[in-house]
């Protein structure tokens, strides 16, 4: 997970929070989740952070609903940080599923020391379900049916009420299942039809490569430093000969892929204006803000404050 996009995630629930009443900064602090080294750590610390998040969340409000009060599920009129945060949520493994004209979609939001929450999943479902109905422009699509993976709350008839449809507890995974019709209507192509056969491809959309897998792994080692080969190797637990010749594979080098990580997230915070240059050069783990202005006019032919200026690379 990008630094860039672990900020978009941490902003995105901050910004729901913001008429909530509830002291978000102290919280998110408290969570481990500050906007410096609170996200220059691996995706599953990450994910732990944000369960412990919602466990505070749910303390300090004493609402264990909270989840799906500050992302109701309306349409907005635009897709943004909100239609991001169900694209980047660390680790998230997902699996889709065709049957009789409906489409189940699966989620698993893994933790390394914590166990879930289910308001991190009443979040993330109530974004899914309101990134759909913007895309489709219709607030009332709603889902076949919303499976949890969890015990009955006592107020459970609120679920129905938020989601639209039956809701079932204590089921074997955490389920989203839609009508195909509403899926079609929410596709960017204005809703023309779409074959089987194109939804079959996503349902059996390959996993990323290992170009990707190593490029994942830089971004959280970045702000930490230049990232290494041995110590990439280590933690993809290969030798550095087997990393070497798999990225060589897949026509790429180690310091290439490095360079070209650099230049993505560079591009990308440059043109958010998240940060600010001297904090952006650290996070991409360059040792001095003068090697990042090298960087960019070599990447893009312009200064970084040209670029943050208004003139996107």
């Amino acid at each position: 997970m990008t630094y860039s996009s672990a900020l978009h995630l941490v902003r995105g629930v901050k910004s729901r929070l913001a008429h909530s009443g509830l002291a978000a900064d102290q919280l998110f602090e408290m969570a481990g989740l500050n906007e410096g080294d609170g996200l220059a750590c691996d995706a599953l610390t990450l994910s732990d952070r944000l369960s412990h998040l919602w466990e505070l969340l749910v303390e300090h409000s004493h609402d264990p609903l909270i989840g799906l009060r500050i992302s109701t599920p309306h349409r907005l009129g635009w897709l943004g940080v909100m239609g991001h945060i169900m694209l980047v949520s660390p680790t998230v493994q997902s699996t889709i599923e065709r049957c009789h004209g409906h489409t189940r979609v699966a989620l698993l939001l893994p933790g390394l020391n914590r166990v879930v929450p289910q308001q991190r999943y009443d979040f993330v479902w109530c974004v899914l379900l309101r990134t759909l109905r913007c895309a489709s422009g219709r607030d009332d699509a709603n889902p076949v049916a919303v499976e949890y993976a969890f015990p009955p709350p006592a107020n459970a008839h609120i679920y129905e009420q938020t989601f639209g449809c039956p809701v079932r507890f204590d089921m074997p995974n955490n389920v989203m299942e839609f009508s195909d019709a509403d899926l079609v209507a929410a596709l960017p192509n204005g809703g023309m039809p779409v074959s089987g056969e194109m939804l079959a491809k996503l349902a059996a959309a390959e996993p990323k490569g290992f170009r990707g897998r190593v490029q994942e792994l830089l971004t959280t080692m970045l702000p930490k430093g230049p990232p290494h080969r041995d110590s990439v190797a280590v933690q993809l637990m290969v030798s550095e000969r087997t990393l070497q010749r798999r990225l060589a594979e897949e026509g790429t080098s180690f310091s290439q892929l490095v360079d070209d990580t650099r230049r993505e997230l560079a591009r990308q915070s440059l043109a958010a204006g998240d940060l600010s240059l001297k904090v952006l050069s650290f996070q991409l783990g360059f040792s001095e803000p003068s090697a990042f202005y090298r960087a960019c006019k070599r990447w893009f032919g312009m200064t970084p404050s040209t670029i943050a200026g208004g003139r996107a690379p």
